[in-house]
């Protein structure tokens, strides 16, 4: 009676652990990087973007009242330190800072197209920026949550760069030199849990079809017509990162089942070696589809 008790008393624990954790679990959200495109050009640029989905520990598609995305771009020295030149906010695809679209998109760059229709000349990074108005001067930022509030303005990733390196640097260097030597973050906040993807602006290019040898080339597609590819996570992104999302968007099932097991345990004491082992089966499972690039 009292290895009853106590098994009773272990599995209704275990269970009450498990439907909080998870009930508590599905406000955090997780933000997935679904394609990348290439948009047909307009004017002399192209635009760069991102979509998105947004989902739940269970890996539901979800929808929020709006998220804002952040890039930090890093210059990579030769001896392999890194320096910080561009830290900032990312608008959404349809021009507004705070991304509240049902399908959400980011516009992460404009790629400056030359006349001939397939070198890129140059990279333009969106930043926030004031305006004058009859009522005064708009600032960028607001001056109490440091939000952006100016109008989407571009500047040249050179500029940028010379802004750290120094005018004459950046300037005797290539385009294609650069963008060989640049890594960036990309995070997602404000209503979802911290998410974070770290990649290169060379692999980054080169999954939208866009070549880095002495000249940046586009070499796939015609810049006339949009060209959209789907996120190729442990080519764009490290496998810790992939394996992180996966886990993430999928955890939620193993502590349902695994308070479903712990309830049943209290009838049942032969499912303790089940209940034991579920975390083992879930971590090789989600390791599997993982890098079998399923989830």
């Amino acid at each position: 009676m009292a290895y009853l008790t106590t098994q009773s008393i272990i599995g209704i624990i275990i269970f009450i652990i498990l439907i909080i954790t998870t009930i508590i679990g599905f406000r955090g959200k997780t933000v997935i990087i679904r394609e990348l495109i290439r948009h047909s050009r307009v004017g002399d640029t192209c635009i760069l973007s991102m979509d998105l989905d947004i989902v739940d520990p269970l890996r539901r598609r979800t929808t929020l009242e709006g998220l804002y995305a952040y890039i930090t771009m890093y210059f990579v020295r030769d001896d392999g330190s890194m320096i910080q030149f561009f830290k900032g906010y990312v608008p959404s695809l349809s021009n507004t800072w705070r991304v509240m679209d049902l399908s959400p998109s980011i516009r992460l760059f404009n790629l400056a197209i030359g006349g001939d229709g397939i070198v890129v000349t140059d990279i333009l990074i969106p930043y926030p920026s004031s305006l004058e108005s009859p009522g005064g001067l708009i600032m960028p930022f607001d001056i109490k949550t440091g939000e952006p509030t100016g109008i989407i303005n571009f500047l040249s990733i050179r500029r940028a760069l010379a802004s750290e390196l120094g005018e004459r640097l950046a300037q005797s260097m290539s385009l294609a030199e650069i963008v060989k030597r640049i890594r960036l973050d990309l995070s997602f906040y404000n209503g979802v849990s911290l998410t974070e993807y770290s990649t290169s602006l060379l692999k980054l290019l080169a999954h939208v079809g866009v070549q880095v040898n002495n000249e940046v080339r586009i070499i796939e597609g015609s810049v006339d017509a949009s060209l959209r590819k789907n996120i190729n996570c442990p080519y764009l992104f490290s496998n810790a990162q992939c394996l992180c999302k996966a886990f993430r968007t999928t955890w939620a099932w193993f502590t349902i089942i695994e308070a479903i097991l712990s309830l049943t345990y209290v009838l049942i004491p032969s499912l303790l070696i089940p209940l034991i082992i579920a975390p083992i089966i879930y971590i090789v499972l989600t390791l599997l589809l993982s890098l079998l690039r399923i989830i």
